[in-house]
């Protein structure tokens, strides 16, 4: 019996340390340089500190472990705040967040923005469940390979 109860405890302390696999969040800047080598979309989650969707996905649709799985292995992951100071390039074309947000005339939160490193874009607004969310990853992902 002490064997049992010792075997259910170290596989219970075993399973609690487990790291559970997270989506590798790059900066703006990082991605953009890695897409140029890599030729990997970057996937842009474009959210602000006080949105409560946001905290949403980033609980739910971004802990998921296909959503996880796929982000990591296909995209190149950023989170940006457009509330924040920072800039980039992209393709030749200096931005402040806030300048690239009125370019694609974001705004509301959550937004997705999808880019490939030859130029192309696309916004998606609003909440997606994991499931959705998957679905709109793996169709830009074949509009552009």
């Amino acid at each position: 019996m002490k064997y049992l109860l010792s075997l259910f405890i170290i596989t219970l302390f075993s399973f609690s340390f487990t790291a559970k696999e997270i989506i590798e969040w790059k900066n703006i800047n990082t991605a953009i340089d890695q897409s140029d080598k890599d030729d990997k979309p970057i996937f842009v989650d474009v959210y602000t500190d006080w949105c409560g969707w946001c905290k949403v996905l980033d609980k739910k649709t971004f802990q998921h472990d296909e959503v996880v799985e796929y982000v990591n292995e296909h995209y190149h992951a950023v989170k940006l705040n457009p509330e924040k100071e920072g800039s980039f390039s992209f393709k030749g074309k200096d931005y402040t967040y806030d300048e690239y947000m009125k370019k694609h005339e974001i705004n509301s939160y959550p937004a997705i923005i999808v880019l490939h490193p030859d130029g192309k874009e696309k916004v998606f607004m609003g909440y997606r469940d994991s499931k959705s969310f998957l679905e709109i990853l793996k169709k830009y992902k074949k509009q552009v390979d």
